[in-house]
């Protein structure tokens, strides 16, 4: 696996995992993207407002604004204990989750 930077227009830095054969993971939960062009921000640092599979909606549930690994966490954790049970996830487990959380480190 890789990374891939981006910077935001405040200068701050997005750090991205990108799978071997170049799909970007989301950097909440580690769900694989289903093409190797997603990514949750710009080139130049804007949310896309996408919405995952977790349920987080780039841009939206960050408030748009840097930290955005602060709202990343908070939301995870909420995620991880089914606080957030979006349909597209709600019946992983929580071995399950914390597996597909190794696709970005976690």
């Amino acid at each position: 696996m890789k990374q891939e930077t981006i910077i935001t227009q405040s200068g701050e830095k997005i750090l991205l995992t990108i799978s071997d054969d170049g799909y970007c993971f989301c950097p909440v939960c580690g769900s694989k993207a289903g093409n190797k062009e997603w990514r949750p921000y710009s080139k130049e640092g804007h949310p896309t407002y996408d919405i995952c599979k977790c349920g987080f909606e780039f841009g939206l549930d960050d408030g748009g604004e840097p930290p955005y690994d602060k709202s990343w966490e908070r939301y995870r954790e909420k995620w991880l204990t089914k606080d957030l049970d979006y349909s597209q996830t709600k019946n992983m487990t929580r071995d399950q989750k914390l597996k597909q959380l190794k696709n970005i480190g976690i």
